[in-house]
C-alpha cells in the first residue's frame, strides 16, 4: 500500500509547507491538496490558497514525495493549459507530478468566480475530451484538435514532462459514467471518502469495467481518499461514534454504532490496520489520508507513522 497525505489540513502556507516536508520525511509517497477557490466555512473566509500555485511551491520545497491534487477541477482551466501546468510541475519537481483531475462540482464556487456551471453530463463530457487533449500535449510535437468544447491550432507543449509517456492521469470519480471513462482512458481512479461497504461495491464495478476494456488491473491504480481517526480509550471511541450518530441525524440519516465502527476508519491502531488490509485485499494501491486523533493523542500523524506505516 502506498500512502498519500492531504496537506490542506492546514490553511496557511508555512503550516502546509511544514506538513508536506514532514509527510516526505515519514515516507509518504505523495502529498495532495484539493482544488478550491473558496472554503466551506459558513462565511467562506477560510484562507484557501490556489492549488496550482501552492503545489508548485511544495514541489520546490521537497525532494522525493510526489506532488498531486485531489483533484483538479477540469472546468477551471483550459485542458491545454492544464497539460502545460502539469508538465511544468513535473520539471520543477524533477519528475514527481501527478495529474489527478475531476469534473468539478462546487456550484457556489463556479458562480462566485464567474464560471458557467453546466449540467453534470456536460462537465463529464468536457473531462472526457480533456483526457484526449492531455495525452496529445504530453506526447505530440504539434497538436491540432477540433472537439466539441476546445479547438487547438498548432499547439506545442515544450518541454515535455520528464515522466514518460506522461505523469499518471487519475480521475476522481464516484458515479458510474465517470468511473467507466476512468477505467477506459486513465491510469487510475480516486474514490472519495465513503463507507468501507460503499467503497467495496465501487471497486467491484471498477474491476468489471477494467475487464470490459481489457485493462491490466496491475497497471491501473485504485486509490481512496479517507479520514482516519485514532483513539486510545473506549470512552474516547464512544464519544466520537456518538458525534457521528448525531451528525447523521442532522442530515436525516440513521446510523448505528455498529455501522459506523464497521464502515469508518475510526478506532484503535489495530482496528485501523485491519480495515486498511481490507482495502488492500480489494486491490486499493494508494490511500490518500488525513489523520486525526482523540484528545489523549498528542500527535496522531506520528502515531500513524510509528504504528501503522512501519
Amino acid at each position: 500500500m502506498k500512502y498519500g497525505y492531504y496537506i490542506r489540513a492546514a490553511y496557511k502556507y508555512p503550516a502546509i509547507r511544514d506538513l508536506a516536508v514532514r509527510a516526505e520525511r515519514y515516507g509518504f509517497d505523495s502529498v495532495h491538496v484539493n482544488d478550491h477557490l473558496i472554503g466551506f466555512d459558513p462565511e467562506r473566509k477560510q484562507p484557501y490558497l490556489e492549488a496550482i500555485a501552492l503545489m508548485s511551491a511544495i514541489a520546490a520545497m521537497t525532494q522525493q514525495v510526489k506532488i498531486g491534487h485531489i483533484v483538479l477541477a477540469n472546468s477551471y482551466r483550459n485542458p491545454a493549459l492544464t497539460a502545460k501546468i502539469i508538465s511544468s510541475i513535473d520539471h520543477i519537481s524533477d519528475g514527481r507530478a501527478l495529474c489527478w483531475v475531476g469534473a468539478g462540482w462546487y456550484k457556489e464556487e463556479y458562480e462566485a468566480y464567474g464560471y458557467p456551471f453546466p449540467s453534470a453530463k456536460q462537465r463529464v463530457d468536457e473531462l472526457e475530451e480533456s483526457l484526449i487533449i492531455f495525452k496529445k500535449l504530453f506526447t505530440e510535437t504539434v497538436t491540432n484538435f477540433h472537439g466539441q468544447f476546445w479547438i487547438l491550432k498548432n499547439c506545442k507543449n515544450f518541454p515535455k514532462p520528464i515522466q514518460q509517456p506522461w505523469p499518471p492521469i487519475v480521475i476522481g470519480a464516484s458515479k458510474k459514467r465517470l468511473t467507466t471513462i476512468a477505467c477506459r482512458d486513465a491510469d487510475g481512479i480516486n474514490l472519495p471518502d465513503s463507507s468501507i461497504s460503499i467503497l467495496k461495491t465501487r471497486i467491484r464495478f471498477i474491476t468489471s469495467q477494467l475487464e470490459k476494456y481489457n485493462r491490466d488491473p496491475e497497471q491501473f491504480e485504485i486509490s481512496t481518499f479517507n479520514d482516519i481517526t485514532l483513539i486510545k480509550t473506549q470512552d474516547e471511541l464512544d464519544a466520537i461514534v456518538d458525534q457521528k450518530i448525531q451528525q447523521a441525524k442532522r442530515q436525516n440519516e440513521d446510523r448505528t454504532k455498529e455501522q459506523i465502527l464497521q464502515n469508518s476508519f475510526i478506532g484503535y491502531v489495530n482496528d485501523v490496520i485491519d480495515k486498511m488490509r481490507e482495502m488492500e485485499e480489494c486491490n486499493v494501491k494508494r490511500m490518500v489520508i488525513q489523520v486525526h486523533g482523540s484528545p489523549s493523542i498528542k500527535d496522531p500523524l506520528q502515531l500513524f507513522h510509528d504504528k501503522i506505516m512501519r
